[in-house]
This record gives structure tokens, C-alpha cells and sequence, in this order.
């Protein structure tokens, strides 16, 4: 068995032992086509600069690693015992919002939207408040791998508007319930 490179060029002929062109099929041989001749010059006014190789070309020895940094193309092996490498192309993940936050944030805003139901408002700001202690309690105690302490802030705002809108309304329909029952 040989050590040769499978994808190494073909040897090039020597001057000593130069192989005559073969005749082109379906011609005869008077009419063969002509030997190459110089390679064509550029046009001016445009650099004529090769492709990228794309991987390994037929006949050409494998590249070595073009650009410093960037690992080559192709099959690189295991990686060594203990490595714990980067497995993707993925961002970091950065600091995740509390879902108790957002919970916070969206009853707040459900309070202040249903306030006007005859003090239906107060249930969903309540609940808000009732939420908010342990969204700000969470984030606190996660060290800045947990946000989102201005949606606590913003639903608890909420939920209080809504309360005392709500409270508001439920004195007014009692206001208005005890004007009308004095109607004659």
C-alpha cells in the first residue's frame, strides 16, 4: 500500500518523456485542435482575483487553515479530554424577566381597564398587589440574572389607580342607588 496524498495533483510530465495530444473524437487527425496556448490577459480596468476555494477542489492537497482563528473545514477529530468548548452560534443568554413581574404588569393594566365594570377592578388589583412583594423579593435575590422590576413598579401603579378608581365607582353606583330608591 502506498502513502500518497488521495488528493494531491497529478504528477506534471517531464520535458524527458512528453506524451503526444490524442487526436479529438469524430475528428481526423490533420484537423486535431490546437495546443494551448498562453493564458488570456486580464481586461484592464478589472483585477482578476480567484474564487475562494470552496472546500477541497478535485486533485488539490488539503488547504491549510486560510484565515487564523476560524477552525478548518472537515472533520476535525474529537475534541481533548475535559474540553467544554461552545456548541453553537447562538447569543449568551442575558438576564431573564421574572414571570411574576409580568404578571404584576398585566393585572395591573387588566385592573385598570375593568375598573370601570362596577368596581370589578378591585379583584385583578388586589391580586397585583398581593404579587408584587414577591416579584420584587425574586429579583432582588437572583443577583442581575432576573429583571423586570419597573413592570412591578408600572403594575403596581396600575393596580392602584384601578383601585381607587374602582372604589370610586362602587361609591358612586351605591351613591346612585340610594338617590334612586328615594325617587317617588
Amino acid at each position: 500500500m502506498t502513502d500518497q496524498n488521495p488528493w494531491a495533483s497529478p504528477p506534471e510530465p517531464t520535458p524527458e518523456d512528453p506524451q503526444p495530444n490524442p487526436p479529438a473524437q469524430g475528428l481526423p487527425p490533420a484537423q486535431s485542435p490546437p495546443p494551448p496556448g498562453p493564458p488570456p490577459q486580464p481586461q484592464p480596468g478589472y483585477p482578476q482575483q480567484p474564487y475562494p476555494p470552496q472546500g477541497y477542489p478535485p486533485g488539490a492537497p488539503p488547504q491549510t487553515n486560510p484565515q487564523p482563528g476560524y477552525p478548518q473545514a472537515g472533520y476535525q477529530g474529537p475534541p481533548p479530554y475535559g474540553y467544554q468548548g461552545y456548541t453553537g452560534y447562538a447569543y449568551p443568554m442575558g438576564p431573564r424577566t421574572s414571570g411574576r413581574a409580568t404578571a404584576v404588569l398585566i393585572l395591573g393594566i387588566a385592573s385598570v381597564v375593568s375598573w370601570c365594570f362596577y368596581g370589578v377592578g378591585i379583584v385583578p388589583a388586589i391580586v397585583a398587589l398581593a404579587l408584587a412583594p414577591g416579584a420584587k423579593r425574586e429579583i432582588r435575590s437572583s443577583g442581575g440574572m432576573i429583571n423586570g422590576e419597573s413592570q412591578v413598579k408600572a403594575g403596581v401603579i396600575c393596580a392602584c389607580i384601578a383601585l381607587v378608581l374602582s372604589i370610586l365607582a362602587i361609591i358612586a353606583l351605591a351613591i346612585f342607588i340610594i338617590w334612586a330608591a328615594n325617587q317617588p
